[in-house]
């Protein structure tokens, strides 16, 4: 996430980039060794005023049970897994997705009934990949290959497109991107600097549009 947080610092925006244990904790204990990150960094005051967040992946669910300790404004979720991963109950019994992916990914193979907590949250947009198919992807290859991802469902190559949208009303688009890689794709970052801005996504047809869902 460096090259996004040094893109939203030239837009003016004081960053916080925070690289959560993902390998040893689940999700809801990740949610606390960010807020307990914040408050080391920036004080108590900031488990009381909004903090906007913009996140990759699994750092999606572990900002939705932030929301839980501290306001969120605006929250940019990355291609995040928030229906569970078929990918990961591809592969939940290998070591080696075990130990790269630690509980946090037992979670999203099998996702608890928490794991949408209620929280105060101003306004949720998502970006969904649909680059199913990547070099830069390793994944990708295996998934289409074993025929978890197949290439008539969209998806980032890691993570299904239907496989982003939350229990919660969010803002949707979906960018031909794959999941390793999303935030380095331009006009990704243009779309969150965007909704960092307004809570929203400016339509620009088909493959952007922007939908709200109830």
């Amino acid at each position: 996430m460096d090259g996004l947080d040094t893109d939203l610092r030239r837009r003016g925006y004081a960053t916080w980039n925070f690289t959560w244990p993902s390998r040893r904790v689940p999700v809801a204990e990740a949610a606390l060794a960010v807020r307990d990150g914040l408050v080391a960094a920036h004080g108590a005051a900031v488990l009381t005023r909004p903090v906007h967040a913009v996140t990759h992946s699994l750092g999606g669910i572990v900002a939705l049970h932030l929301a839980r300790h501290l306001p969120i404004g605006h929250l940019v979720m990355l291609a995040p897994p928030v229906r569970g991963s078929r990918v990961a109950r591809a592969f939940a019994d290998w070591r080696l997705f075990q130990w790269f992916y630690g509980p946090a990914g037992g979670q999203v193979a099998q996702p608890p009934d928490d794991w949408h907590p209620p929280g105060t949250i101003a306004s949720i947009g998502v970006i969904a990949g649909t680059a199913g198919l990547h070099w830069g992807n390793p994944v990708s290859w295996a998934t289409r290959a074993l025929g978890v991802l197949p290439a008539d469902l969209a998806s980032d190559g890691t993570v299904a497109a239907a496989e982003t949208r939350p229990d919660l009303a969010h803002h949707y688009l979906e960018v031909p991107a794959t999941h390793t890689w999303i935030m380095d794709d331009p006009a990704v970052r243009e779309r969150v600097a965007q909704f960092l801005r307004a809570g929203q996504f400016a339509g620009d047809g088909p493959s952007g549009a922007d939908t709200m869902d109830p």
